[in-house]
């Protein structure tokens, strides 16, 4: 981000750690999700396409990241809980 218009947004980071032995949770909500459903035509509450796409993409973060062990999704957003002993970026929040 060096030198562009998003520097501004390591004003908001900050030096927390996790404590050790905890269970951490990342929660990825859905960006202009209404927008995004009309422009696809999916149909409402629970189009399979859409499911299966959600359901696609957890399986690949759940594929890159080995230490998250469960992931579940609500509406549009899916949850992502990484395992106590999760050593991808020891306890570091911004790095998430």
């Amino acid at each position: 981000m060096a030198c562009s218009k998003y520097e501004y947004v390591k004003q908001f980071e900050s030096d927390q750690t996790a404590l050790p032995n905890c269970w951490m949770v990342v929660r990825l909500d859905g960006h202009c999700f209404t927008e995004f459903t009309q422009a696809h035509g999916f149909t409402k509450p629970n189009d399979a396409r859409a499911l299966q796409l959600m359901n696609l993409c957890a399986a690949k973060v759940m594929e890159t990241f080995g230490d998250v062990c469960i992931a579940y999704g609500q509406s549009d957003e899916y949850s992502f809980v990484f395992r106590k002993d999760c050593q991808l970026c020891p306890g570091e929040f911004k790095k998430l």
